[in-house]
């Protein structure tokens, strides 16, 4: 009956159309009428076979979208890629506790400089960016969220409500007056935090090492208990809660040495808050402890292989960029109020006595700058704490071909992609205690799971750059941070 109708509509309108419509300039014959005009006529079945041709091309355009990992629904210039989740153990219950962590350096409005990020347009706009980024985390839905590069005003007026609306608590942490920071964000209906600790690098003790300049980066440290929800479900747990951080490690280009010297404060301090949380809740109380964030360090550097690969050893590049870096003399203004020497700032000019390059193909150490680094070397495996990176336990067995592209380490290719440099940056640590002989690396899913109670159950994509386009990011339609984001889904024996 639809159809029918529709088309008595339309060829109603095609009468009117010939009797109304523009002249043709030619003037009726003496015998021509309206009644001998032929009307054509339009069948159902031919109006339904158009309708059937429109939606299929819709669909094939939606599907398009969808297949690119695009919103059909959201317009062009908020639109990001949605990348897909990869399941490990998809058909395993543990009957344990299952939540989701992410760690996103969402660039911090305060940073950006047009000469950084000149292909990007209009996708640097905060108004833009900030709908895109909160497009995104809506459409991921995390119960964590660890974030780096939070603008504290941004945070105060717009992401603080905004989390809230969602259903989550939050904690933010910066240096002093810095314009950015750090936060933590968790779904209140699953965690409840019970105690905090803030992490300043610049002051905190690393033996008889000291900091080689000032670089205003903080951690934060959080125990979220479960909420009775949660334990609810598990009566007879005696499992606690998590213990969960993040940070944002030194960024220079000659920083290797510092961040390095940060990672062993990040290890010491997360030993330290664990002891605290057992001493105030309980000693009988058993607490999960991870660490995400933005590392500015790569799988085959010297500050991630001393979390991960313990006993470390520095050799090769490793060595030779540790070395390089111990030899650079940071500028004093960085110890001045006035400096704004960070992340997109200026990085001082190079003297006659300064490297050249942050990764030399040779470098030949002083006596004293090689044993300033095997000082370091000696300071982290003399901490019984290591980290073990769970994209690295887990990645190759759902992604194979982009695990250990460049890293021994099997962790994906990039988490970063500006315009000047790419590489992967972003970590998310399981942090346990070390017994100075156990050597892993990278650990068995297997043996991890069984040994800490942790079930990997799916980690979100990351392209390789094979996938990425020329351009850096950010980028309208693809994505909001010249960081990507990276999320694992976790299931915790209860």
């Amino acid at each position: 009956m639809e159809e029918e109708k529709l088309a008595e509509r339309i060829n109603e309108q095609i009468a009117r159309d010939i009797e109304h419509g523009p002249k043709s300039g030619k003037t009726k014959g003496k015998n021509e009428t309206k009644s001998s005009k032929k009307i054509p006529k339009v069948s159902p079945e031919h109006i339904a076979e158009v309708r059937a041709k429109r939606e299929a091309a819709k669909k094939a355009k939606r599907d398009a979208m969808i297949a690119r990992g695009l919103d059909p629904d959201c317009p062009p210039d908020l639109q990001f890629i949605r990348r897909p989740m990869l399941h490990l153990n998809q058909n395993e219950t543990g009957g344990g506790f299952t939540f989701t962590i992410m760690t996103y350096n969402c660039l911090a409005q305060a940073l950006i400089r047009r000469k950084l990020f000149p292909t990007s347009g209009n996708a640097l706009k905060w108004f833009k960016r900030s709908q895109v980024l909160l497009n995104e985390f809506k459409h991921y839905n995390a119960d964590l969220h660890c974030l780096q590069e939070i603008d504290y005003i941004q945070y105060q007026s717009f992401w603080k409500g905004e989390f809230n609306k969602l259903g989550y608590d939050s904690q933010y942490h910066r240096s002093g007056t810095k314009n950015h920071g750090i936060a933590i964000v968790w779904k209140h209906d699953l965690f409840t935090m019970v105690d905090k600790m803030l992490i300043d690098y610049d002051k905190e003790a690393s033996g008889n090492i000291e900091p080689r300049t000032t670089t205003t980066n903080v951690g934060l440290v959080l125990a979220l208990k479960f909420s009775n929800k949660v334990l609810e479900k598990f009566p007879h747990s005696n499992k606690s809660g998590i213990i969960i951080g993040t940070s944002h490690l030194f960024w220079h280009p000659f920083g290797t040495f510092e961040r390095t010297r940060q990672c062993y404060v990040l290890l010491n301090k997360m030993k330290e808050f664990s002891h605290r949380v057992k001493l105030l809740q309980g000693a009988d109380t058993h607490w999960y402890p991870f660490f995400c964030g933005d590392f500015n360090s790569q799988p085959f550097d010297a500050p991630y292989l001393s979390m991960t690969s313990k006993p470390v050893t520095y050799q090769g590049r490793a060595k030779r960029v540790i070395e390089c870096s111990a030899s650079f003399t940071f500028s004093k203004a960085r110890d001045g109020e006035e400096c704004d020497d960070e992340e997109g700032g200026n990085i001082e000019k190079f003297g006659a006595d300064q490297p050249d390059h942050p990764v030399p193909d040779e470098f030949q150490a002083t006596d004293e700058q090689a044993a300033l680094v095997k000082n370091i070397e000696k300071l982290h495996n003399g901490l019984d704490m290591r980290a073990i990176s769970i994209y690295s336990i887990g990645y190759k067995h759902v992604h194979p071909e982009n695990a250990g592209l460049d890293n021994d380490g099997k962790e994906p290719e990039i988490s970063n992609w500006a315009h000047t440099w790419r590489g992967l940056l972003d970590y998310i640590f399981f942090i346990k205690s070390w017994d100075y002989s156990d050597r892993r690396t990278p650990d068995k899913i297997e043996t991890f799971e069984q040994e800490n109670g942790v079930k990997i159950k799916s980690l979100l994509r990351m392209p390789p750059a094979a996938e990425m386009p020329d351009h850096g990011q950010p980028h309208e339609g693809e994505y909001a941070s010249d960081h990507l984001s990276m999320i694992c889904e976790l299931e915790l024996d209860m």
